[in-house]
């Protein structure tokens, strides 16, 4: 074979391996509900919605100091969870989202008043580029998200416990990536990641016990830190219906900035300024998928944290979700 006909069998083998490949595979016989943790950059056709409610039981049991060491908590905590995700497709690559949460905390043979309204969220996703999953080429969006601080957070008076929001309107930017990758034996391993990033928010202003650990009597406001985070999704296709996922995250706060005065023992109120030490926390997520059809699917898992963590709590939070299309 001459250099020239070598060279002309390369080309063509490059030209033909997209087309063998993508007819090679298929999705026919695959379906995903989703990871836990990790969101997914693909967005909905135009006019459809998407409702995933989440079930959470975290278990408190301890906290990183500020060296990375353990210390178990004198009485365990417990908290439920409910968030309920509605997205819906703005247009084919633009999808906006609600999320809705609220929670119930017991510790210490004290519990909330019931279930409270947590902080919620709107979200908005624009994919860049469309993924293809028959050739590998990865999908791209970028997402602006809004904390709305509808959970309380001050005024709290004797049972802590009802705290359950920040107080801040929080923005967060986050790019997100998908692909797939066929195995040898045939089936897909897709993957996700994500990247987030939020600025410190504006002063919230604080009244009396609040969830930043100010007492009775305090007024001012705290600066919450900015925050950087990072996740990893990974999903195995068993069959049609059964999925194996597995979430790892990461993420960094810097510290609050606490200021304002309390009243002292002779009636005066004396100034208070008190800067929180950053903190971090990594956490593990593995979860089984059942899927039902292509617009019914079931997902139940186990979300850890991991040591390595500053100043942020040790806990596992068992949780299943259903994700309906429609």
């Amino acid at each position: 074979m001459t250099v020239r006909n070598r060279a002309a069998g390369m080309v063509l083998m490059v030209m033909v391996s997209p087309a063998a490949w993508a007819q090679a595979h298929s999705l026919d016989d695959v379906r995903f509900t989703g990871p836990l943790l990790t969101l997914s950059p693909s967005t909905l056709p135009q006019g459809q919605f998407f409702l995933q409610p989440y079930l959470v039981q975290t278990h408190g049991s301890g906290s990183y100091d500020d060296k990375g060491h353990r210390h178990a908590l004198a009485d365990a905590s417990d908290t439920s969870l409910l968030s309920v995700l509605l997205s819906a497709g703005l247009t084919d690559r633009l999808a906006g989202e609600l999320v809705m949460d609220s929670a119930r905390s017991t510790q210490g043979g004290q519990h909330s008043d019931g279930y409270r309204l947590a902080d919620s969220a709107l979200r908005l996703r624009y994919l860049f580029r469309e993924g293809d999953p028959l050739t590998g080429k990865s999908a791209l969006a970028v997402m602006w998200g809004q904390a709305l601080p509808t959970g309380r957070h001050d005024r709290l008076g004797d049972n802590l416990l009802n705290g359950q929001g920040s107080g801040a309107y929080r923005s967060t930017l986050s790019l997100l990536g998908q692909a797939y990758h066929w195995l040898p034996n045939g089936r897909p391993l897709r993957w996700r990641w994500q990247a987030r990033w939020s600025p410190s928010p504006r002063d919230v202003s604080l009244t009396g016990r609040s969830v930043y650990g100010t007492g009775q009597g305090f007024r001012g406001q705290v600066r919450p830190g900015s925050a950087v985070g990072a996740g990893l999704g990974l999903e195995y296709s068993i069959d049609v219906h059964w999925a194996l996922a597995l979430d790892l995250s990461a993420s960094h706060q810097s510290g609050n900035a606490v200021d304002g005065t309390v009243v002292v023992e002779d009636g005066q109120r004396q100034r208070i300024h008190r800067r929180d030490r950053a903190s971090r926390s990594y956490s593990i997520a593995p979860a089984v998928e059942y899927n039902v059809s292509d617009q019914l699917g079931f997902l139940v898992g186990v979300q850890a944290s991991l040591p390595g963590g500053r100043n942020s709590a040790t806990y596992v939070s068992p949780q299943v979700s259903m994700a309906l299309s429609f």
